[in-house]
This record gives C-alpha cells, structure tokens and sequence, in this order.
C-alpha cells in the first residue's frame, strides 16, 4: 500500500465514523464518553490526523454498536473475491497484529491476521454475545480465554464468545496467520 492510499484509508476512516456518529446523534463527547476513546483521538481520526488503532477502533464500533468493518467502511456486495494483493491492512504492531477485512455482511466480519512472532495480544472490547470462530491457517496459537488456554495447530479451529476477555498468544518464532470469523448477534 502507498501512502497516498493509506492517508486515503484514514480519511476513509474518519468520514465514516463521523458519520456514524452523527446518525447516532452522538457529540464527539458523548462518543468518548461511551467507548473510553479520548475526545481529541475521536477528533483526530474524524479529520484524517490520527492512523487509528486497532484497540480504538474496537472499542468505537462498541459504542456505535455495528460491526468492526462498519467503522472501517468496509462492506461487501453479494459475490465478491477478496485478493490479498488488493486488500488493506489494519496495524497495531504494538501488539505484533496485522488485520485485514476480507468480508462483511449484516452480522458477520471475516478477517485475514497476522499475528507476529512472539508476541501476543489481549482482546477486551469486542461486542458481549458474539461468537469468534479461529481457524489457524499456519504456525501454533496459544490462546487465552478467560483463564482457560487452548493449543492450536495449523488447520484446527475454535470457537468461544468473543465478548469475554481472551488473548492470542505466538511463543514461537515465526509469524502466525489466522482466518477469523466473527458472528454478531446484537448488532
């Protein structure tokens, strides 16, 4: 991805959560106040001068109550193909993640990640009563929900609440990429 398509993306990013938010009739205060993102990082991302985090962006697609891609701008017609060439990607290299939504429809978002290598990500602020479904697609998860750890492997899969607390964890040294699916059920 460019810049330019990247300062594009942001800006993308930034329209439509202001506009959700005023189709919500929420105040830049009202918003903040709702899903504990600052009211300047809410500004700065409504004006393009902030890249969002991942963490952000989840806790305002809470508050807005839609789905993560909603937030994103990003929705799929009928029949679609997602090319990895063509897609972009979400980075929270804070916590060694890389997103990128593939598909979008009604109450259900799946994504391509890239967890880096040893490092590890805890999730707090995704939609209570939704189901995560995990299919590890190469490399070994270690994966904390609540305080229950699961092993995964290359093609296994799981699926958990993915309202309650959960972390994903790579102990190795080599990236880890999932296909993850998300289905809503309040939104």
């Amino acid at each position: 991805m460019t810049i330019n398509e990247n300062n594009s993306l942001i800006n993308n990013v930034g329209k439509d959560l202001r506009q959700l938010r005023k189709e919500n009739n929420l105040t830049i205060d009202q918003l903040a106040s709702l899903s504990q993102v600052s009211g300047i990082t809410i500004s700065n991302i409504e004006n393009g001068k902030s890249n969002p985090t991942l963490n952000s962006l989840w806790k305002l697609s809470e508050a807005l109550n839609v789905p993560l891609t909603k937030v994103l701008g990003f929705s799929t017609p009928n029949t679609t193909i997602s090319k990895f060439s063509e897609s972009y990607f979400i980075n929270d290299l804070e916590n060694g993640w890389v997103v990128q939504p593939i598909f979008q429809d009604e109450n259900i978002e799946v994504f391509r990640v890239c967890l880096k290598a040893n490092s590890s990500n805890p999730v707090m602020n995704q939609t209570k009563g939704s189901i995560e479904i995990i299919t590890v697609m190469k490399g070994e998860l270690k994966l904390k929900v609540k305080e229950q750890l699961y092993f995964l492997s290359t093609y296994d899969s799981i699926n958990f609440d993915s309202g309650t607390q959960h972390e994903y964890i790579n102990e190795t040294n080599e990236d880890l990429f999932l296909n993850i699916v998300v289905k809503y059920q309040n939104v």
